[in-house]
């Protein structure tokens, strides 16, 4: 990776930086420390970096008991998101050893920061390790952190994409089945749309650029993807197909107004019971059950995504993980860290705090999952078991990337010449694809 990318990434991180102002209980034993004996690190320190989130929480509670434990001292500093990566940035790129284990989104940063070389591969670590037992995560959350089968990050929390529905609307419309495939879906939008009422069918993003993660699914149903042997592709039949039925769905069964909602604005419509059907991720469920602020709660049911003619997808994404900086100094005591704080035990407490768990045990944990709804956890876990690892096109530029693919959306919506908007935008896509190629 030429130096030129690098100083361009920290630039970019520093602006956005500036821009932006500067968006349980204790279980009764820790697992084992892999070292063994009585403080086998004793006097080491470790500088560890997070997001203030539950994972962080819970470690926090847990630390004093690890570092009497190990003897390794922890300096555990919560950052808010663009804060955090703008100190690894800036750290990394001048090869700092200030900074021993880091938490990141991969997302929007694990292909920069593999590319980089900033992360320590893990394999070396936990291979062997039974009791650590890597094989509980879910394939799909790894999967972002992963290059020639080395893994570089261990996935913290993670998000899928979920149908909400309101079941008193279904009981007023006498629907009895939930929808399975996309063409029972749209049955069932249309038999829930009642304008004169001001009921929509369905709500989804509809905003542009808000709109491409939810799009995502709708694509691969038919068989279309974001990008395809490192080339964009959305202009393809398979991808034109999807966004055409995502604008049909929000247009003749969507709320007015919905090619300028966004999560927000779509939450607003579901929770004041003025939609059948919404579509979104699984982490809002809090929200639309809160009673002081949504109409609906109490009244809410789960399903997966439908099924379309390349199979069933949702997504399931990892939104934050944590890995060792390459630039350590005291690799081993970061592992033991690292092992220690995404182990089971502490995952079921983050989980129990409102976390949401990478690991199959902990889906399956009562105690954990005391706080999610008792119907939604098997759709987390079967969305968990099927689904697809991104939910957005994986490049360095992605925000550009998901304004040219969010004018397709709006294309769609607007009954506009949706193959002509989809070969412009593919075009524009390609050559932010291209350029990325020659900083390579």
């Amino acid at each position: 990776m030429k130096k030129k990318v690098v100083k361009r990434f920290v630039a970019g991180i520093l602006i956005a930086g500036v821009l932006s102002g500067c968006g349980g209980s204790k279980g009764d034993s820790q697992q084992e420390v892999s070292g063994g004996g009585d403080q086998p690190y004793a006097g080491t320190k470790i500088s560890v970096l997070s997001a203030a989130n539950m994972w962080a929480e819970a470690v926090k509670e847990n630390l004093p008991e690890f570092e009497e434990k190990t003897g390794i001292q922890v300096e555990l500093q919560t950052l808010e998101d663009s804060q955090l990566s703008n100190k690894i940035a800036v750290s990394m790129a001048a090869n700092g050893t200030d900074i021993d284990v880091l938490a990141f989104r991969p997302l929007q940063e694990s292909q920069m920061f593999m590319d980089n070389g900033w992360l320590e591969p893990l394999n070396g670590y936990y291979e062997g390790d039974t009791e650590y037992d890597i094989d509980d995560f879910y394939e799909a959350s790894k999967e972002l952190t992963i290059r020639e089968d080395q893994l570089y990050a261990i996935p913290l929390m993670t998000e899928r994409q979920v149908v909400y529905y309101n079941k008193e609307l279904f009981e007023e419309a006498e629907i009895t089945e939930l929808p399975k495939t996309l063409e029972e879906f749209e049955e069932t939008a249309a038999k829930l749309h009642d304008p004169d009422r001001g009921v929509s069918g369905i709500v989804i993003r509809g905003k542009g650029s808000d709109a491409v993660t939810m799009v995502s699914s709708f694509l691969r149903d038919y068989g279309g993807e974001f990008i395809t042997d490192g080339n964009a592709s959305i202009n393809t039949p398979e991808a034109i197909q999807g966004f055409q039925y995502y604008g049909d769905l929000l247009r003749n069964y969507g709320p007015d107004g919905v090619a300028n909602m966004g999560w927000q604005e779509s939450m607003a419509v579901f929770t004041q019971g003025l939609a059948g059907m919404r579509i979104d991720v699984d982490t809002q469920y809090a929200q639309i059950n809160d009673p002081d602020s949504s109409q609906v709660a109490g009244k809410v049911g789960y399903f997966l995504m439908p099924e379309g003619p390349n199979g069933q997808h949702t997504f399931s994404i990892t939104a934050w993980a944590v890995g060792i900086s390459s630039n350590s100094k005291q690799k081993e005591a970061a592992w033991e860290f690292l092992r220690w704080a995404t182990g089971k035990e502490i995952d079921v407490q983050a989980q129990a705090k409102g976390s949401s768990s990478a690991r199959v045990s902990t889906w399956e944990n009562e105690a954990a999952n005391e706080n999610w709804p008792e119907e939604l956890v098997p759709v987390i876990q079967k969305s968990m078991e099927i689904g697809d690892s991104t939910d957005r096109p994986i490049l360095n530029n992605v925000g550009e990337a998901r304004t040219y693919i969010g004018d397709v959306i709006t294309a769609a919506l607007f009954e506009e010449d949706v193959k002509a908007a989809a070969d412009k935008a593919n075009a524009q896509f390609q050559g932010l694809l291209d350029a990325e190629k020659e900083q390579q």
